[in-house]
């Protein structure tokens, strides 16, 4: 059985070998598993940027991306800092991985299904816990990055401006809490701030809106203000 605990199925394969094997029947062995495959040749920073964010990405020890063995390509470091790198080989070509920043493991195909699952699902819980705990908070369908300043919801990186990012991470970090608009006020816009509290309320529009389905979990409590759940 596949890994119920990522909270994305998709995967990015690296590969010009995509049409054979035994590269074909891996790609096959994904979607066995109930990931969802997307397969490029190549990678740039467009591409990256179209893609939705990976739960991992497996680059083919062979590619044109890896110009020394071992070495991620920076579109990856810079889009998906903290998607597991994987390497894929032939059982020929094992000897060509060296492990570089970011690498999480390598798999030599052809592979048993087992331990395909198992390898993915180790990079994957191997990742989130060096990260996870120190930058990111997660919360549904919401993830934060609290020291790059990013928010990702649905898998899709939202832009949000400072306040609105302060506002939300106040949220994630008390979540449960009830706050009134004066308290926020206080404490995400600082107590010199005389702007009323329609300006609480302004943010909060606008942070449901950018979140889409993700926005639903900012409560309003009639009367008293607002809570995240």
């Amino acid at each position: 059985m596949p890994w119920s605990g990522s909270h994305n199925s998709d995967l990015v394969v690296v590969t010009e070998r995509a049409q054979r094997d035994p590269l074909r029947t891996f790609v096959q062995q994904l979607r066995t598993l109930h990931f969802t495959p997307h397969v490029v040749r190549t990678l740039s920073y467009r591409e990256t940027n179209a893609l939705p964010t990976p739960a991992a990405v497996f680059v083919d020890v062979l590619s044109r991306d890896i110009t020394v063995a071992g070495s991620i390509p920076n579109q990856i470091r810079a889009t998906w800092e903290y998607v597991p790198v994987i390497l894929v080989a032939n059982a020929e070509d094992v000897d060509r991985i060296r492990f570089g920043p970011q690498l999480q493991d390598f798999i030599a195909i052809p592979i048993k299904l087992p331990e395909l699952d198992a390898r993915i699902r180790f990079a994957m819980w191997k990742t989130n816990a060096v990260h996870t705990s120190r930058d990111l908070i997660e919360a549904g369908e919401l993830r934060m990055n609290i020291s790059t300043y990013e928010v990702w919801a649905r898998g899709e990186k939202i832009d949000l401006t400072y306040k609105e990012f302060e506002l939300l991470k106040y949220f994630l970090i008390h979540p449960r809490r009830v706050f009134s608009r004066a308290e926020l006020l206080e404490k995400v816009w600082e107590i010199d701030f005389y702007g009323g509290t329609r300006t609480v309320d302004v943010h909060i529009r606008r942070l449901r809106a950018k979140l889409g389905s993700a926005g639903e979990l900012i409560h309003t409590v009639r009367n008293v203000g607002y809570r995240f759940s």
